[in-house]
């Protein structure tokens, strides 16, 4: 995957995710509250325009992260932890693809909402994963630019990500659990924004200037 078209993936996520939560917010009933209604009830079966969030917030964006990781891994490579923190990027992207894929029943604000489905049950141990793994690949990666010199002014952003993603949680939730599980996710795909931004600006670069013995080799020749 070519870093341009990797980081141009990136970005396109944080647009699609956003744009898919806040107009999947405004196409609900006015008794949905952003405030208190989680983000997974505008995809539900019950849900006004369930496909703003199932296609567009959750399968493209699942794509575009899984594009943007691809992207990594080759930058990164061949760093062990570098490829690591891609391939859990990677693995974010597809758990976000499958929230998609598996709806919940009804949502919060539905009479009788029970979501005791398969895919409800599914969905609700997907998007546990999903939330381990955006948690993950900021501090794996964060390690990887530690380490290689062309991105090491990446790695402290990179490593604050998760507690500035507690602290929106703890901050927001005095609005609401809606708007704390949302500004956690802002923060997550704002993150996934940076990194897009910095692969765009170095390209391969880093990979190119940790080929050991490669000025040596060059200098030895032309000394010959």
């Amino acid at each position: 995957m070519p870093a341009r078209i990797a980081g141009v993936c990136g970005l396109l996520a944080f647009v699609t995710f956003n744009v898919a939560w806040i107009a999947g917010g405004l196409a609900q009933p006015a008794a949905y509250s952003v405030a208190n209604d989680d983000i997974s009830d505008l995809g539900a079966v019950t849900a006004a325009n369930p496909w703003i969030y199932n296609q567009v917030g959750a399968n493209l964006t699942g794509i575009l992260v899984v594009l943007l990781g691809l992207g990594l891994w080759r930058a990164l490579s061949p760093d062990v932890i570098g490829r690591i923190g891609a391939a859990v990027l990677i693995a974010e992207g597809i758990s976000t693809f499958f929230d998609g894929i598996f709806h919940l029943d009804c949502r919060g604000i539905d009479a009788a909402c029970d979501n005791d489905s398969w895919h409800s049950r599914a969905h609700k141990i997907e998007s546990g994963f999903t939330g381990a793994f955006s948690l993950l690949a900021p501090l794996i990666l964060a390690l990887a630019f530690r380490r290689n010199p062309a991105w090491r002014d990446s790695w402290i952003p990179s490593a604050l990500t998760v507690p500035a993603v507690i602290a929106a949680n703890v901050i927001f939730s005095a609005v609401g659990d809606g708007a704390a599980t949302r500004a956690g996710t802002v923060v997550i795909f704002a993150w996934i924004a940076f990194v897009s931004v910095r692969l765009l600006q170095k390209g391969e670069t880093a990979r190119v200037r940790k080929r050991p013995g490669t000025g040596d080799a060059s200098r030895a020749r032309d000394e010959r």
